[in-house]
């Protein structure tokens, strides 16, 4: 039918328009495009409603199309979707170690793609000739990247993913003949929450999952380079010390916000801090004072001295420097000041030479062209490098985040942070997992740069499942033993069991099978049905590896009617086909074993979730 094309949304044209290019990546048909570009033009007029319909249009086309995807050619960079196109599911095209998904370092001018309507001025991620070329200097033009965790907890599932991307993009790389690295970054700035023992379960993990740092570093290592910039910010004015409290930020942002929504050409008194303005000596004084110890925790900060008036909220005048008063375990007590995670991670990234800083899409605002990751460098007069950013992985009943994680430890909830429930790596280990498959399970999610992707927990099960299929020899074991006395079975058999069901390599084992043997409770139902493939009174089924065929003649019970054991004649299995063969370990030489069996550890797929009200 048709729409009323008078009420369609900027934002429902873009959706429109990320479903087309959507398509288009996997159908590159001209006529697609055609209508994607001239889309654009309307977009820009702001008729959303005519630009709609045309993306709507190259939708239809690309879906239908029967256009075969051109391959690029090699060492044609690929250009960078723009931030705002939601990826398909991972094809082998997002598979971190299968393709090199990211740009020649050479050509790293334009370190981040602008976002649409966002004036050129605002524009701080260009990187000019004389720093790109100082900077391929000192790398001779291969990739680096890095994997940046705080030592603040044991790595899980989604640091495994983000160390897969990040490894693997610089080994693939390297195996191109391009040059490719990684660096081991803690990125310690904050003293309170940072433990030794997350340090070495880190460095264990990284080592276990097969990954090669070219060195470790700490952001600690750079607080007298990142003071001495700070110190050059002020001079600039570009950076500000402020004394508003937590809640008065808060409410300042929040004055900010409506004044942006009601389209305001200023920012009005309340959104700005009384101190935003202070001369640079004063600033520089008090800057000092922060670094001595004069003032408490939460008196001063230093602030950016942003813009306010930016689209960008990371812009308002996000905080660089706390006072805190803890010693840290790398610097000791030499400072009192540490920089935020805003204020460090673009200087490191720079001071270390990445080419490419890859992270979760919650940054993506913060490192937008227009954003505090590129306006520090380019204040700082810094090389610039590009930033990527790809979804969280999320895994159903089960939770990642430290803070949850470290609440089910504290609260006794989990029996430390190598539970085997837990998706920690330390879990996943003590459960049974293999490198190999921790790895397999994040090259089969891929990288997306849409939203969160949760997956479901029998996709990560499944990766250990196919491995252990193929390597794993094989022996009967019965976890809730029900006895079962063989009637008038003379002496011993001796069976042969192949190791592995499918290859003949692995050898085989003898079993002795004597007149009692153990088969597995639930293989027994005192009422057949006709689903059932058990045991049951009156019925026949194989023993798998003998040449023998059982009946069930007699059933013992307790005195409070459980059943206690089963007695049943055998016979020669000849030609006869039975229903089912069951496992079974014999009772004399059977061993007793430990098993332990998981389940989930929420009952719910999303325990984050408000829990739903009883109607």
């Amino acid at each position: 039918g048709m729409a009323d094309t008078g009420a369609v949304t900027k934002s429902g044209a873009k959706n429109a328009k990320a479903d087309a290019q959507k398509y288009y990546k996997r159908k590159n048909d001209p006529a697609g495009l055609a209508k994607i570009e001239e889309g654009d033009k309307y977009m820009k007029e702001g008729d959303f409603g005519k630009a709609k319909q045309l993306f709507d249009e190259a939708h239809e086309i690309c879906k239908n199309s029967t256009v075969e995807r051109t391959a690029k050619p090699k060492g044609e960079s690929q250009p960078k979707p723009a931030a705002e196109t939601p990826a398909a599911a991972p094809d082998a095209d997002a598979l971190c170690t299968a393709k090199l998904l990211l740009s020649i370092p050479k050509e790293n001018i334009q370190a981040k793609p602008m976002r649409e309507g966002v004036p050129e001025h605002q524009n701080y991620a260009k990187n000019t000739a004389e720093r790109l070329a100082e900077h391929l200097q000192a790398t001779g033009g291969k990739y680096i990247t890095r994997f940046p965790p705080e030592p603040n907890g044991y790595l899980h599932i989604g640091h495994a993913k983000a160390m897969n991307f990040n490894f693997g993009q610089a080994r693939l790389a390297q195996s191109q003949g391009l040059g490719g690295e990684t660096i081991m970054r803690f990125d310690d700035t904050n003293p309170e929450a940072e433990k030794q023992e997350y340090i070495d379960s880190i460095l264990k993990n990284v080592e276990w999952l097969g990954n090669k740092p070219v060195r470790v570093t700490y952001s600690s290592d750079y607080f007298q380079g990142l003071y001495d910039h700070a110190v050059q910010l002020i001079k600039q004015g570009d950076a500000y010390v402020c004394h508003q409290k937590k809640e008065e930020v808060k409410a300042s942002r929040d004055a900010l916000r409506d004044a942006h929504i009601a389209h305001a050409t200023s920012p009005p008194a309340a959104a700005v801090s009384p101190w935003r303005n202070s001369s640079v000596e004063d600033n520089l004084a008090k800057f000092e004072k922060m670094r001595t110890g004069q003032y408490d925790e939460g008196e001063a900060c230093l602030r950016m001295k942003g813009d306010l008036m930016s689209d960008n909220p990371a812009m308002w005048d996000t905080a660089f420097y706390r006072i805190k008063f803890t010693a840290h375990p790398h610097s000791g007590d030499k400072w009192c000041i540490y920089p935020t995670y805003d204020y460090t991670h673009c200087i490191v990234d720079s001071m270390e030479n990445i080419t490419h800083s890859l992270c979760t899409l919650e940054f993506e605002s913060r490192q937008a062209a227009d954003g505090p990751y590129y306006w520090l460098l380019h204040k700082l007069g810094f090389y610039k490098p590009v930033t990527w950013e790809y979804s969280r992985c999320n895994v159903t009943r089960n939770v990642l985040s430290k803070r949850k994680l470290n609440q089910l430890v504290t609260h006794n909830i989990v029996n430390g942070w190598d539970d085997p429930r837990l998706l920690t790596l330390d879990g996943l280990r003590r459960r049974g997992y293999t490198a190999s498959a921790v790895n397999s399970f994040c090259e089969s999610i891929g990288v997306t740069r849409s939203g969160t992707i949760t997956t479901q927990m029998p996709a990560l099960e499944n990766c250990i499942r196919v491995e252990l299929d193929v390597t794993a020899p094989r022996r009967f074991a019965v976890v809730k033993p029900l006895k079962v006395e063989l009637k008038g079975f003379k002496g011993e058999a001796v069976c042969e069991l192949p190791n592995h069901p499918k290859n003949a390599d692995m050898g085989s084992r003898k079993v002795v099978m004597g007149s009692s043997i153990y088969i597995e409770r639930d293989d027994f139902k005192e009422v057949d049905e006709a689903s059932f493939f058990g045991l049951a009174p009156g019925k026949e089924v194989g023993l798998l590896g003998t040449s023998f065929v059982v009946t069930c003649v007699e059933v013992k019970k307790g005195k409070d009617g459980k059943v206690e054991s089963l007695v049943a004649t055998h016979r020669e299995r000849g030609d006869t086909k039975v229903k089912g063969n069951l496992h079974w370990v014999d009772v004399k030489t059977g061993i007793p074993a430990e098993c332990r069996i998981y389940s989930a550890l929420f009952t719910v797929d999303n325990p984050l979730a408000p829990p739903k009200a009883d109607a």
